[in-house]
């Protein structure tokens, strides 16, 4: 079987001291899709590298797509204004990262998405965001969905696998998973064409997928730094390679 190529969305922004551009992709992105056989390639959208029209031509040279972590979205994108609560918002990455996911989707081309990719991939198919889960949902249910990042080797808490869908194939039957937290936004109205695959204990869906498509997946946390030792996340990247392998 191939080795697939796949394009991995970036962190883009400038550095502080010089003011001048970066493009950087987390190590432990490229590292996973590595090592579980896929060719890893950086995609980048700074001072307009892409319009709109390239996405075609960009997914027609690539196996699948993953769509990385990051600063929030702009609310605008799903019709509401800035609020105080929300964080940075990266909109060079929202011009790249919105059409990128919704051509990426039409084409049936494999995506994983995960943390801001994961919102990304719901406001892309109409859905809305909490744009801080601690000002704007309430549960009486307290998780900490926002550990440090130098303990996000470890899980922060569990989520509930829903019976019968990827997640559950990829969890060997588990019907609760731990998983890490490095976010303050979350999935509010859930795009109409996703499917929840598992929720934390205070509602806040935590997985989905795309039942009309042959890989489309997305989760809040972050499988790339729970790493290759932790099972479920080597089986959701092993899965997706696969599914990127077996692109024509």
């Amino acid at each position: 079987m191939k080795r697939p190529i796949i394009a991995i969305t970036p962190k883009t922004g400038k550095d502080q001291r010089e003011e001048s551009p970066y493009c950087y992709v987390f190590p432990k992105f490229i590292q996973m899709i590595s090592e579980c056989g896929g060719i890893p390639i950086t995609l980048c959208n700074q001072e307009g590298s892409f319009q709109v029209s390239d996405m075609h031509s960009i997914l027609e040279r690539v196996d699948g797509v993953l769509f990385t972590g990051g600063p929030d979205l702009h609310p605008g994108l799903y019709g509401e204004d800035v609020m105080d609560c929300c964080g940075e918002i990266a909109e060079e990455r929202d011009a790249l990262e919105i059409p990128l996911m919704q051509e990426a989707i039409r084409m049936n081309k494999p995506v994983l998405a995960v943390c801001r990719g994961f919102q990304i991939m719901n406001v892309a198919l109409g859905g809305s965001l909490y744009q801080d889960i601690g000002k704007q949902h309430k549960s009486s249910v307290q998780i900490n969905h926002s550990q440090e990042e130098k303990d996000a080797v470890h899980p922060a808490h569990k989520v509930n696998v829903i019976r019968d869908t990827p997640l559950h194939q990829f969890s060997k039957g588990l019907l609760q998973i731990g998983v890490n937290s490095l976010h303050h936004q979350a999935i509010n109205k859930l795009a109409e064409p996703l499917r929840s695959m598992a929720a934390a204990d205070d509602g806040i869906i935590e997985a989905v997928y795309h039942p009309e498509k042959d890989f489309v997946i997305g989760v809040q946390w972050h499988p790339e730094i729970l790493g290759i030792s932790d099972s479920v996340s080597e089986e959701l990247f092993l899965a997706f390679v696969d599914a990127c392998a077996k692109q024509e």
